[in-house]
Parts: structure tokens; sequence; C-alpha cells
């Protein structure tokens, strides 16, 4: 394939995929039944590990809802949410205005920390302190895919550490990958962070910020969104990542 070829296949993905979405959708109504669930997530190491869990035991309890997942930045996923393309999503509380009616209900309250490989081998204090992190590289988010206040705390990193050395990840797979190859410690929430890995070290912060996320629908949602959040706020969503001892 031609480099303007693979450009265009790129480029028309999404298309074919909310295409497929709709002929899904379209046969649904047709049959007078409603069993399409959409999932909007920013592709956190934490998204991915709960998500698995929670979709592989809701479908032993409704094993006709057909699931589609759709991975975007936290801004973009509420706009598709808007837009009808998306069933819910799992972000903050912060993500959303006040410019149309959606209902957030929080699952799960975190913590940040410093996050790193243990190839990274760090070797300043816990809790971490501004003096230690000014040692250290960091690895920063992109704005527009971390939540407000990972993106204020980077932002005052960045101000009040002036010598600080610090690289900006793309996007939040390209965040994960960096930490985890050690190329520099992340400073995140806990549910950021995938549980299963056992290569990753959380380290405390002298400071303690905590924040939180949920999940968002529109308001008067009908099943099987409705039906999918009351069954999450049930179970509850999967315990972070241990911290460093």
């Amino acid at each position: 394939m031609t480099p303007a070829g693979q450009l265009f296949y790129q480029g028309m993905q999404p298309v074919i995929t909310q295409f497929n979405k709709a002929v899904t959708h379209a046969r649904e109504v047709a049959q007078s039944v409603n069993t399409l669930l959409t999932i909007g997530f920013s592709g956190s190491g934490y998204d991915r590990y709960a998500i698995n869990q929670l979709i592989h035991e809701y479908r032993k309890v409704r094993p006709e809802v057909k699931i589609f997942l759709e991975n975007y930045d936290h801004r973009t996923m509420v706009a598709r949410l808007k837009q009808g393309f998306c069933d819910v999503i799992l972000t903050g509380p912060e993500s959303i205005d006040s410019g149309i009616t959606l209902t957030y209900d929080k699952l799960l309250e975190g913590r940040f920390y410093a996050v790193c490989s243990k190839n990274y081998c760090y070797m300043g204090n816990s809790p971490v302190t501004m003096k230690d992190l000014s040692k250290e590289r960091l690895i920063f988010l992109d704005n527009s895919w971390c939540l407000p206040k990972q993106n204020s705390l980077q932002n005052a990193l960045s101000r009040d550490l002036a010598s600080l050395d610090y690289a900006v990840a793309n996007n939040t797979a390209d965040y994960t990958q960096m930490i985890s190859a050690g190329l520099g410690i992340g400073i995140c929430a806990d549910f950021v962070v995938d549980p299963s890995d056992d290569q990753l070290e959380l380290f405390p912060l002298e400071k303690e910020v905590t924040d939180e996320i949920g999940i968002v629908t529109l308001k008067d949602r009908k099943s099987p969104a409705a039906d999918f959040i009351a069954w999450v706020k049930e179970r509850g969503l999967p315990a972070t990542h241990p911290v460093t001892k």
C-alpha cells in the first residue's frame, strides 16, 4: 500500500467502525430490541484492567448485551457521549460541563503517587518530596488526555522546579509505556495504573493529593446503559495498585 493509501485507510477506520455500529443499531431497532452498549474510556492501565474485569463479569449476567469500546481523551469522550456515540464513559467530575444534562456517579477515590518501573531504580525518599522530584526525570501526560487535577499538578511541578527534567507523552498509551520502560517517573493517581503490573512501584507524595473517577451517562438514559451503571455501582470497581512499602 502506498503512503497516501495507508493514511487514507487509517483515516477511514473510525468511519467504518461507526458505520458498522450504526448497522447493528438499525437492525436492533427493526427487531424492537435494545441491547447495544458502547463504553468510552481513556485507555489508562487501570481503565483497561477494570473494563476487562467488568465486561467479563457483566456478560455472565447479561449475555445478550452487545458491547463496544471506544478509546479517546476525556474531552472527546464527553463530546461523543453528548452526540450519542457512547452510552457510558469512565471519567472524572471535572470533565462534565453544565451545557447538557449528564449524570455522574462516583465510583472510586484515589490518591496521587510517584509511579515508576522497578528498572528505573528510584533511590529517593518516601514519601516523595519536591526536592526528590527535582533530581529525577519525570514523565508528564499531554493535557488533553489527563484529568484536570493531574494537569494542574504537572503545571505546578514544571513551574516551581525551574530545572526540572521531563518529557511529555502524547497519549495515555505512550504515558504508560514510557513509565513501564523505565524512562522516568509519572505523577498520577493510583486509578491510572494497572493493578496487575508488579513491575511498577508507587511511592506516596509528601503532600497528599486526591482525585476521583466515576461513570457518566446522559440523564434518563434507558437500558442497557442504566442497567450497566446500576450493576457497576453495586459491584464497585476493582482495587487499585498496592503502594510500595
